[in-house]
């Protein structure tokens, strides 16, 4: 696991968490979370089944903006941990493929 996470930039998700922290998200409550994907379609759909065995919904393919994208999403928390622990699997799903792993984003919640 430390020679996965070595591989992983986690900079930019951890400056959206201090973002989130600034406007008083409540980190351990769950909500939607969105990952965004593109790359070829047949490589797409092969990292499909494993993306869909991790919890994520919305796995299929689509062609949209002149390229093939997978815009999935599950419900999970913002805190550091489980952040590094999510980009971490998507990195692992998407290693050996020329997939481009675009981020993430997910709503403020501040309210219980």
């Amino acid at each position: 696991m430390i020679a996965d996470f070595a591989m992983t930039d986690l900079g930019p998700s951890l400056r959206v968490l201090e973002l989130l922290e600034e406007q008083q998200d409540i980190a351990a409550l769950k909500r939607p979370m969105r990952v965004y994907l593109y790359g070829d379609r047949q490589e797409l759909a092969g990292i499909a089944p494993a993306l869909e065995k991790t919890g994520w919904a919305n796995v299929e393919p689509f062609y949209s903006l002149d390229q093939w994208a997978i815009i999935c999403e599950r419900l999970q928390s913002t805190t550091e941990e489980a952040i590094v622990e999510m980009v971490t699997e998507i990195e692992n799903i998407i290693a050996h493929t020329a997939i481009d792993f675009d981020g993430w984003e997910t709503q403020i919640e501040n309210k219980h």
